[in-house]
Protein backbone atom coordinates (compact mmCIF):
# COMPACT_ATOMS: atom_id res chain seq x y z
CA UNK A 1 0.00 0.00 0.00
CA UNK A 2 2.88 2.36 0.75
CA UNK A 3 4.06 2.14 -2.86
CA UNK A 4 0.54 2.94 -4.06
CA UNK A 5 0.35 6.02 -1.84
CA UNK A 6 3.65 7.20 -3.29
CA UNK A 7 2.54 6.57 -6.88
CA UNK A 8 -0.95 8.06 -6.85
CA UNK A 9 -2.70 11.09 -5.45
CA UNK A 10 -6.12 12.67 -5.19
CA UNK A 11 -9.16 10.85 -6.54
CA UNK A 12 -7.04 8.29 -8.38
CA UNK A 13 -5.38 7.30 -5.10
CA UNK A 14 -8.79 6.68 -3.52
CA UNK A 15 -9.87 4.61 -6.52
CA UNK A 16 -6.68 2.56 -6.41
CA UNK A 17 -6.84 1.91 -2.66
CA UNK A 18 -10.49 0.80 -2.76
CA UNK A 19 -9.79 -1.51 -5.71
CA UNK A 20 -6.71 -2.89 -3.95
CA UNK A 21 -8.56 -3.71 -0.72
CA UNK A 22 -11.51 -5.27 -2.55
CA UNK A 23 -9.14 -7.42 -4.61
CA UNK A 24 -7.44 -8.72 -1.45
CA UNK A 25 -10.79 -9.49 0.17
CA UNK A 26 -11.93 -11.44 -2.85
CA UNK A 27 -8.68 -13.41 -3.27
CA UNK A 28 -8.58 -14.47 0.37
CA UNK A 29 -12.29 -15.31 0.46
CA UNK A 30 -12.31 -17.47 -2.67
CA UNK A 31 -9.19 -19.26 -1.43
CA UNK A 32 -10.67 -20.21 1.94
CA UNK A 33 -14.14 -20.93 0.52
CA UNK A 34 -12.57 -23.41 -1.90
CA UNK A 35 -10.88 -25.25 0.98
CA UNK A 36 -14.21 -25.52 2.78
CA UNK A 37 -16.14 -26.61 -0.31
CA UNK A 38 -13.73 -29.39 -1.24
CA UNK A 39 -13.45 -30.57 2.36
CA UNK A 40 -17.22 -30.93 2.39
CA UNK A 41 -17.12 -32.92 -0.85
CA UNK A 42 -14.57 -35.26 0.74
CA UNK A 43 -16.80 -35.99 3.73
CA UNK A 44 -15.61 -33.44 6.29
CA UNK A 45 -18.39 -31.11 7.47
CA UNK A 46 -16.24 -29.29 10.06
CA UNK A 47 -15.70 -26.08 8.11
CA UNK A 48 -19.36 -25.87 7.13
CA UNK A 49 -20.38 -26.27 10.76
CA UNK A 50 -18.08 -23.37 11.65
CA UNK A 51 -19.70 -21.15 9.02
CA UNK A 52 -16.75 -21.20 6.64
CA UNK A 53 -18.66 -22.52 3.62
CA UNK A 54 -19.44 -18.93 2.76
CA UNK A 55 -18.45 -16.21 0.29
CA UNK A 56 -18.85 -13.57 2.99
CA UNK A 57 -15.35 -12.10 3.57
CA UNK A 58 -16.17 -11.44 7.23
CA UNK A 59 -16.26 -15.20 7.83
CA UNK A 60 -12.70 -15.65 6.58
CA UNK A 61 -10.72 -12.49 7.30
CA UNK A 62 -8.31 -12.32 10.20
CA UNK A 63 -8.09 -8.59 11.07
CA UNK A 64 -4.37 -8.60 11.86
CA UNK A 65 -3.49 -10.83 8.92
CA UNK A 66 -5.56 -8.70 6.56
CA UNK A 67 -3.96 -5.48 7.82
CA UNK A 68 -0.47 -6.96 7.38
CA UNK A 69 -1.33 -8.04 3.85
CA UNK A 70 -2.63 -4.59 2.94
CA UNK A 71 0.32 -2.73 4.46
CA UNK A 72 3.26 -5.07 3.93
CA UNK A 73 2.18 -7.54 1.25
CA UNK A 74 2.35 -10.51 3.64
CA UNK A 75 -0.64 -11.66 5.61
CA UNK A 76 -3.14 -14.41 6.20
CA UNK A 77 -6.80 -15.30 6.56
CA UNK A 78 -8.38 -17.43 9.28
CA UNK A 79 -7.41 -21.06 8.64
CA UNK A 80 -10.32 -23.25 7.59
CA UNK A 81 -10.90 -25.93 10.27
CA UNK A 82 -10.37 -29.32 8.67
CA UNK A 83 -10.67 -32.81 10.17
CA UNK A 84 -8.75 -34.96 7.70
CA UNK A 85 -9.73 -38.13 9.59
CA UNK A 86 -13.23 -37.69 8.18
CA UNK A 87 -12.08 -37.74 4.56
CA UNK A 88 -13.40 -40.63 2.49
CA UNK A 89 -9.83 -41.18 1.29
CA UNK A 90 -7.24 -39.56 3.55
CA UNK A 91 -4.47 -38.88 1.02
CA UNK A 92 -6.75 -37.92 -1.84
CA UNK A 93 -8.82 -35.71 0.43
CA UNK A 94 -5.76 -33.99 1.87
CA UNK A 95 -4.38 -33.37 -1.61
CA UNK A 96 -7.64 -32.02 -3.04
CA UNK A 97 -8.39 -29.77 -0.09
CA UNK A 98 -4.83 -28.44 0.00
CA UNK A 99 -4.65 -27.64 -3.69
CA UNK A 100 -8.20 -26.28 -3.97
CA UNK A 101 -7.41 -22.77 -2.74
CA UNK A 102 -4.39 -22.46 -5.01
CA UNK A 103 -6.38 -23.75 -7.97
CA UNK A 104 -9.20 -21.29 -7.31
CA UNK A 105 -6.73 -18.39 -7.22
CA UNK A 106 -5.08 -19.48 -10.47
CA UNK A 107 -8.46 -19.78 -12.20
CA UNK A 108 -9.56 -16.36 -10.94
CA UNK A 109 -6.30 -14.79 -12.13
CA UNK A 110 -6.78 -16.36 -15.54
CA UNK A 111 -10.33 -15.02 -15.80
CA UNK A 112 -9.45 -11.52 -14.58
CA UNK A 113 -6.59 -11.27 -17.08
CA UNK A 114 -9.02 -12.30 -19.79
CA UNK A 115 -11.42 -9.54 -18.76
CA UNK A 116 -8.58 -7.02 -18.79
CA UNK A 117 -7.58 -7.97 -22.30
CA UNK A 118 -11.19 -8.07 -23.49
CA UNK A 119 -12.25 -4.72 -22.00
CA UNK A 120 -9.04 -2.71 -22.20
CA UNK A 121 -7.29 -4.50 -25.08
CA UNK A 122 -4.14 -4.94 -23.04
CA UNK A 123 -2.68 -4.68 -19.56
CA UNK A 124 -0.07 -1.97 -19.31
CA UNK A 125 -1.92 1.01 -20.74
CA UNK A 126 -2.49 4.66 -19.90
CA UNK A 127 -5.95 4.96 -18.41
CA UNK A 128 -6.00 8.57 -17.20
CA UNK A 129 -8.29 9.46 -20.10
CA UNK A 130 -10.93 7.02 -18.86
CA UNK A 131 -13.78 7.95 -16.53
CA UNK A 132 -13.39 7.28 -12.82
CA UNK A 133 -15.66 4.25 -13.15
CA UNK A 134 -13.52 2.72 -15.89
CA UNK A 135 -10.34 3.49 -13.96
CA UNK A 136 -11.81 1.70 -10.95
CA UNK A 137 -12.75 -1.29 -13.10
CA UNK A 138 -9.26 -1.42 -14.59
CA UNK A 139 -7.49 -1.34 -11.23
CA UNK A 140 -9.95 -3.80 -9.69
CA UNK A 141 -9.34 -6.33 -12.47
CA UNK A 142 -5.59 -5.75 -12.50
CA UNK A 143 -5.16 -6.06 -8.73
CA UNK A 144 -7.50 -9.05 -8.62
CA UNK A 145 -5.46 -10.84 -11.27
CA UNK A 146 -2.13 -9.96 -9.64
CA UNK A 147 -3.13 -10.74 -6.05
CA UNK A 148 -4.79 -14.04 -6.95
CA UNK A 149 -1.68 -15.10 -8.84
CA UNK A 150 0.66 -14.01 -6.04
CA UNK A 151 -1.44 -15.79 -3.42
CA UNK A 152 -1.50 -18.98 -5.49
CA UNK A 153 2.26 -19.01 -6.04
CA UNK A 154 3.00 -18.17 -2.41
CA UNK A 155 0.77 -20.94 -1.08
CA UNK A 156 2.44 -23.52 -3.31
CA UNK A 157 5.67 -23.20 -1.32
CA UNK A 158 6.24 -26.53 0.49
CA UNK A 159 6.65 -24.88 3.89
CA UNK A 160 4.14 -25.22 6.75
CA UNK A 161 1.64 -23.76 7.35
CA UNK A 162 1.24 -23.14 3.59
CA UNK A 163 -0.85 -25.36 1.34
CA UNK A 164 2.19 -26.55 -0.58
CA UNK A 165 3.42 -28.43 2.47
CA UNK A 166 0.15 -30.32 2.81
CA UNK A 167 0.17 -31.08 -0.91
CA UNK A 168 3.62 -32.66 -0.57
CA UNK A 169 2.58 -34.40 2.66
CA UNK A 170 -0.35 -36.06 0.88
CA UNK A 171 2.19 -38.00 -1.21
CA UNK A 172 4.49 -38.95 1.66
CA UNK A 173 4.37 -42.32 3.33
CA UNK A 174 3.94 -41.63 7.01
CA UNK A 175 6.16 -39.12 8.76
CA UNK A 176 9.87 -38.47 8.33
CA UNK A 177 12.43 -36.53 10.28
CA UNK A 178 12.55 -33.91 7.54
CA UNK A 179 8.77 -33.45 7.63
CA UNK A 180 8.80 -33.18 11.40
CA UNK A 181 11.53 -30.52 11.26
CA UNK A 182 9.49 -28.54 8.76
CA UNK A 183 6.40 -28.80 10.97
CA UNK A 184 8.34 -27.56 13.98
CA UNK A 185 10.31 -24.77 12.34
CA UNK A 186 8.23 -24.03 9.23
CA UNK A 187 6.93 -20.66 10.36
CA UNK A 188 10.42 -19.55 11.42
CA UNK A 189 11.82 -20.63 8.04
CA UNK A 190 9.06 -18.69 6.33
CA UNK A 191 9.83 -15.52 8.31
CA UNK A 192 13.56 -15.78 7.52
CA UNK A 193 12.85 -16.21 3.80
CA UNK A 194 10.57 -13.16 3.91
CA UNK A 195 13.09 -11.02 5.79
CA UNK A 196 15.82 -11.77 3.25
CA UNK A 197 13.41 -11.21 0.32
CA UNK A 198 13.96 -14.75 -0.99
CA UNK A 199 10.23 -15.28 -1.40
CA UNK A 200 9.75 -11.91 -3.11
CA UNK A 201 12.46 -12.83 -5.60
CA UNK A 202 10.96 -16.26 -6.24
CA UNK A 203 7.44 -14.87 -6.63
CA UNK A 204 8.71 -12.19 -8.98
CA UNK A 205 10.45 -14.69 -11.25
CA UNK A 206 7.44 -17.02 -11.48
CA UNK A 207 5.03 -14.10 -11.84
CA UNK A 208 7.06 -12.69 -14.74
CA UNK A 209 6.48 -15.92 -16.66
CA UNK A 210 2.89 -16.79 -15.73
CA UNK A 211 1.20 -13.38 -16.00
CA UNK A 212 2.48 -12.58 -19.52
CA UNK A 213 1.57 -16.12 -20.60
CA UNK A 214 -2.03 -15.52 -19.53
CA UNK A 215 -2.03 -12.17 -21.35
CA UNK A 216 -0.67 -13.71 -24.56
CA UNK A 217 -3.24 -16.51 -24.41
CA UNK A 218 -6.18 -14.13 -24.14
CA UNK A 219 -4.79 -11.80 -26.82
CA UNK A 220 -4.59 -14.80 -29.11
CA UNK A 221 -8.18 -15.80 -28.27
CA UNK A 222 -9.60 -12.31 -28.75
Amino acid sequence: MISLIRSFSGTELLIVLVAFVLAILFALTIHEFSHSLIALSQGDYTSRNFGRLSLNPLNHIDPIGFLCLVLFGFGWAKPVPINSLKFKNYRLGLFLVSISGVTANFICCFIFVGLLVLIFNGIFITITSYSYLMQFLYYLLYFSASINLGLAIFNLLPIPPLDGFNIVSSFSKGTSQFVEILKRYGFLILIILLIFNVIDLLLGVIYSFVFPAFVDFWKFIF
